[in-house]
């Protein structure tokens, strides 16, 4: 089954300033660790967040492609140059697919180390993907060309896992002109600490809504207020609780934290997976006024 390794942004110089991006990915805590030696790509990391950053012209800014170890490879895919991986556009996305054992030796040899990772900012790895589908036949395809597992169906979403559940993609069906862009949900074990270095950076965060917030005013009661955080907690940063008493979620989402990209910072109590409740809310958020939970 393929895990995930990387993920692909594209910046394309005609719609985006290259300099703009990198000032936003140190910004995050990324650091360039090293470049292709065709000098067209570079690889940034924090701490188990890979991005393979492109300067594609014929391509558009934002996410364009995922990396995986497998040692499968897609029917169709190429050898790519640049990289040294297979790869195969599916669904819109780059595919990129190489067996873990031999990563490592075609890394030497397209890659020049030029840095190391960064571990600054609390964001541990990559949780999940919220991209559009063109129906259920190609996410089909996509997850049994990976071999990953179908966990989930529902009106609007198809869930696929990697190994482990470390890494989900939530297929969206049905796809609206206000949610095209591709959402990333990153786990950290401290949501608050990366809320305030985020929101201090000047990235623009959304508030609950009046009507979200009076629905996790009603989850506390006098035998679940233990079992979840402080209520001045949610208040005050404004997180998303999603979830069961025992097994929840904690989330705030950022918009065009790189350009054309959104991310949802989630932290899990006892709570595998990505929460599909979150994912919902926050697409269909239509950016009411807060208040404050009663």
């Amino acid at each position: 089954m393929a895990e995930l390794n990387f993920i692909e942004y594209n910046i394309n110089p005609t719609e985006t300033l290259v300099d703009d991006v990198v000032i936003n990915l140190r910004a995050l805590g990324f650091n360039k660790i090293s470049v292709t030696k065709d000098g067209k790509a570079s690889m940034w990391s924090l701490n188990k967040c890979i991005l393979l950053v492109n300067t594609d012209a014929d391509t558009h800014t934002g996410i364009s492609g995922l990396g995986f170890n497998t040692p499968n490879t897609i029917d169709g895919s190429k050898h790519c140059e640049t990289t040294g991986l297979s790869k195969i556009k599916m669904n819109g996305l780059n595919m990129y697919t190489y067996p873990v054992e031999l990563f490592r030796n075609n890394y030497e040899e397209h890659f020049t180390p030029v840095g190391v990772a960064g571990v600054e900012q609390a964001l541990d790895f990559f949780a999940g993907i919220v991209v559009n589908s063109a129906g259920i036949t190609e996410v089909n395809s996509v997850s049994d060309a990976l071999k990953l597992k179908i966990v989930k169906r529902s009106k609007e979403f198809i869930t696929s896992v990697c190994e482990n559940n470390r890494f989900n993609v939530l297929w969206r069906l049905e796809s609206k002109d206000d949610i095209l862009v591709p959402t990333l949900i990153i786990k950290t074990d401290s949501i608050s600490e990366v809320v305030a270095k985020l929101v201090v950076a000047g990235y623009d965060s959304v508030d609950l809504s009046i009507g979200r917030m009076d629905s996790i005013s009603k989850i506390y009661t006098d035998d679940t207020e233990d079992l979840l955080p402080p209520k001045h907690f949610i208040e005050g940063w404004q997180l998303n609780l999603s979830g069961k008493p025992k097994s929840y979620v904690l989330e705030k989402k950022f918009t065009n934290i790189l350009p054309n990209l959104n991310i949802i910072i989630s932290e899990r109590h006892n709570h595998n997976g990505v929460n599909e409740e979150s994912v919902i809310y926050y697409a269909e958020q239509k950016h009411e006024t807060s208040s404050i939970l009663e």
